[in-house]
C-alpha cells in the first residue's frame, strides 16, 4: 500500500462550512427503526461512521472497545450494497481490527490517517512533519501524569490523547488544568496544533486534520453519493457540519441531548444497529 501525498495547502486551508446548531432541548430521540426506513433508498449514501460511543459503547479504558452486538453482521451487509467509511480519533489498525477488517475507508486520528475503500493512502498530514512536536508533549505531560492513578496517555501516529475517565474528581481538579494547559503551549509549535476536549479526554491533533476535512476527501473519491454522517462527541460535529452543507444527514448518538449540528438524534449504538437494520431493509 504505498504512502499518499499531502496536499498541504488543502490540509491548512480554512473550512468556512458552519450548520447551525440546535439548542440541546430540541433535538428529541428519533425511533430508529422508523428514521432508517425514513432514509431509504440504501444506494444513495456514503454511510460515515465513528467508532467509540457510535459503533461501540463507552468503556473505561480504549483497550477495553469492542464493537457492540451486531455491530459487524449489519456492517457486512451494509457494504455489500453501498460504500462505508469509519472515521475515528483511533489509529486506523486498530479500529480496523476491531471490526473484523470490514470492507471500507478508514480515517484514523480524527483524519491525520486515511486510507480509501480501495487501500490507497490519502492523509489529511504527514506524520514526519508533527513527530517532533508530539514527542516533546508527550515526555511533558508523562512526566505530570504518569504517577496519577487513573490518567492514560495515548501517543497515535499523528496525535496525543490524555485520557482522565478513571481518574478521581480531586484529581481531574488538581491535573487537568495543567494537562491542558502545556497541551496549549505545544499547540504553538509547528506545524500548528489543536487542543480538543473530548469525553473524558483532552488531545493534541494537527491543525487540518478533523474529521469534517475527512469527511471532504472522501466525498472527492465517492462522487453523487450523500453523506449519512453518525457520532457520540464534540469531535464528530465538523463531520456533522459538512454532511449538512452536503445535502445529507448527520445523526447524534446520545441518550443527553446537547447542542449539535446534527439533524436527527438516536440514543445509543444499539439504536444505531436497530437504524442500520430498517436502512438495509
Amino acid at each position: 500500500m504505498g504512502r499518499g501525498r499531502v496536499d498541504r495547502h488543502r490540509q491548512r486551508r480554512p473550512r468556512t462550512v458552519t450548520a447551525p446548531r440546535t439548542p440541546a432541548d430540541e433535538l428529541p430521540l428519533a425511533d430508529p427503526d422508523r428514521l432508517g426506513t425514513e432514509l431509504r433508498p440504501l444506494q444513495r449514501w456514503l454511510v460515515v461512521l465513528d467508532f467509540d460511543g457510535t459503533l461501540a459503547p463507552i468503556v473505561d479504558h480504549p483497550d477495553q472497545a469492542s464493537a457492540a452486538p451486531g455491530v459487524i453482521e449489519t456492517l457486512s451487509r451494509l457494504a455489500a450494497v453501498a460504500p462505508i467509511a469509519v472515521l475515528s480519533g483511533r489509529p486506523i489498525a486498530d479500529v480496523r481490527r476491531r471490526l473484523a477488517d470490514l470492507p471500507a475507508a478508514y480515517a484514523g486520528g480524527h483524519g491525520a490517517e486515511l486510507v480509501l475503500a480501495d487501500g490507497t493512502d490519502a492523509p489529511l498530514v504527514d506524520p514526519d512533519t508533527v513527530k517532533p512536536t508530539l514527542d516533546r508533549a508527550e515526555a511533558t505531560i508523562r512526566a505530570l501524569v504518569d504517577d496519577e492513578g487513573g490518567w492514560f496517555v495515548e501517543r497515535k501516529q499523528a496525535s496525543l490523547a490524555v485520557h482522565h475517565r478513571l481518574a478521581g474528581q480531586d484529581s481531574i481538579a488538581a491535573h487537568a488544568p495543567r494537562v491542558q494547559a502545556l497541551l496549549e503551549h505545544h499547540a504553538a509549535e509547528p506545524p500548528g496544533f489543536t487542543v480538543m476536549a473530548g469525553k473524558a479526554v483532552l488531545e493534541l491533533r494537527p491543525n487540518g486534520a478533523d474529521k469534517g476535512r475527512a469527511l471532504e476527501r472522501l466525498l472527492e473519491h465517492g462522487p453523487g453519493l450523500l453523506p449519512l454522517v453518525a457520532g457520540d462527541d464534540v469531535t464528530d460535529e465538523d463531520a456533522f457540519e459538512v454532511a449538512r452543507a452536503r445535502g445529507g444527514r448527520a445523526i447524534l448518538v446520545a441518550e443527553t441531548p446537547r447542542p449539535t449540528a446534527a439533524t436527527d438524534r438516536i440514543a445509543d449504538p444499539d439504536a444505531l444497529v436497530r437504524l442500520l437494520t430498517a436502512l438495509t431493509g
